[in-house]
């Protein structure tokens, strides 16, 4: 009787999934960020991935499968035509003993023609309705599926599109500590040749500019293996495939919650799929309950028999069967209670995974959102220092072209501004990443 109330209650539900299809958040969250550039790399990405075809590919397997279980409903209907002749023996065998032992040759001609043998399966007991609830669930599975790779694909476009942003960002940092490095070590030169510093200045000047070049080198060679991993993933050809310098996004997507809700975490297309296995494993409960029920179908057969092709037309020759079939399985070996059993069993299992996977989405949203919420105000506490130690440079700087310090704390200020800019840097990136992360953890958008 449970088995029959869920299956009730299923088909309004699948009619009403097939009518209203889920939303599709893959790239509604990244278009927050105003960036175009990245709209384009995600769109090729989600075009042109040859996992993501394949992933298309099983979504519609599944929706084929669906069209292929509806089709029981419908009466099956063949038709063919027949011509024979057989000749019988002189020494057949006959049931009435007569005195000679040979008969004469008997030739037997059947001409059939449009012959309709039709059957109908009466789903007394719903086995093909639950055959149908089972395949759409499937179908719905595979369409989640489908989607959480997209979700995926599309993080991972946005993840790493990002970092190079942030390299490129961390090399205009560089770049222009270069110069005012350059500008240092002009002025170091300038005061050894009228005497008034001695040639170690110019030294450490010239020693640290060169330790930034490299650094910046460095980054050079970071960036170009971003980028190759990046037209893997848009599926284009590294050696083909190029991305201009640009910048961090200067629009940052802002969580309008406090926390995360449960209406957020069930858009993530992975829960979806965990919630669409369950509902799979009781209507396989279904399925198999119908299975030891009994199966009634209507067969029939009709057309035109005769021994003879010019009688074949005439209404005589007509024939038919009509009839009922009814087919109840009496022993098994209990292999279809077993089955019902172990679909119960894998409807728990599915809970428990379900359950699994909802706590580590909460757990990866929150620690997200804490992220974010901490690293804020890192960011305002590391703007000030970059405010201040810019503050002191300058005044170093003034104080060793006046004669009134050592180059050493020109050198050591630089240094904290270098450090300051590029922990503001990434600081930044990092809140990016943070942003994609959510926007992964809550299903794509807020």
């Amino acid at each position: 009787m449970k088995l029959k109330l869920l299956l009730i209650c299923l088909l309004p539900s699948l009619a009403l999934a097939q009518a209203n299809p889920t939303p599709d958040y893959t790239t509604t969250g990244y278009a927050r960020f105003s960036d175009s550039v990245l709209e384009g790399l995600i769109q090729s990405g989600l075009t042109n991935s040859p996992n993501l075809q394949t992933a298309l590919s099983r979504l519609e397997e599944a929706r084929i499968r669906v069209r292929i279980a509806q089709s029981f409903l419908l009466p099956s209907v063949r038709s063919s035509v027949l011509a024979s002749t057989q000749s019988l023996s002189e020494h057949r065998p006959i049931a009435i003993p007569i005195a000679s032992d040979r008969l004469p040759r008997f030739q037997l001609n059947t001409f059939q023609l449009l012959p309709i043998d039709a059957s109908y399966e009466l789903d007394l007991f719903k086995r093909i309705r639950s055959g149908m609830v089972v395949a759409d669930l499937q179908a719905q599975a595979s369409d989640a599926d489908y989607r959480a790779f997209r979700l995926t694909l599309a993080t991972e476009i946005a993840r790493t599109y990002f970092l190079i942003r942030g390299n490129d960002a961390e090399q205009v940092v560089f770049r222009r500590n270069v110069v005012a490095r350059d500008s240092t070590v002009g002025i170091a030169r300038e005061r050894y040749r009228v005497g008034l510093a001695d040639i170690l200045d110019t030294q450490r000047a010239e020693t640290d500019v060169a330790q930034l070049r490299v650094q910046l080198v460095s980054l050079q060679r970071a960036r170009t293996e971003l980028v190759n991993g990046l037209a893997q993933l848009v599926a284009q050809e590294p050696a083909l495939f190029s991305l201009d310098a640009g910048s961090l996004p200067t629009t940052i997507p802002i969580f309008p919650f406090a926390s995360v809700t449960p209406d957020l975490l069930h858009r993530r297309p992975d829960l979806q799929q965990f919630e669409r296995q369950i509902q799979i494993a009781e209507a396989q409960a279904v399925l198999q309950q119908a299975t030891t029920r009994p199966r009634v179908t209507v067969v029939g057969s009709g057309g035109l028999l005769s021994d003879q092709l010019k009688y074949w037309p005439v209404p005589a020759s007509s024939t038919y069967l009509l009839g009922v079939n009814a087919s109840v399985p009496l022993y098994e070996g209990r292999r279809n209670r077993e089955l019902v059993n172990l679909s119960r069993q894998q409807t728990q299992t599915g809970r428990q995974t379900y359950q699994q996977a909802l706590q580590i989405a909460q757990r990866e949203a929150e620690t997200a959102i804490d992220n974010l919420t901490l690293l804020r105000q890192q960011l305002t506490a590391q703007e000030q220092v970059l405010t201040l130690a810019r503050t002191t440079e300058r005044y170093n700087r003034e104080r060793y072209v006046r004669g009134l310090t050592t180059y050493l704390e020109v050198l050591d200020t630089q240094r904290t501004i270098l450090s300051a800019e590029q922990l503001l840097v990434q600081f930044k990136s990092q809140e990016v990443q943070y942003v994609v992360a959510l926007l992964r953890a809550v299903g794509g958008d807020f």
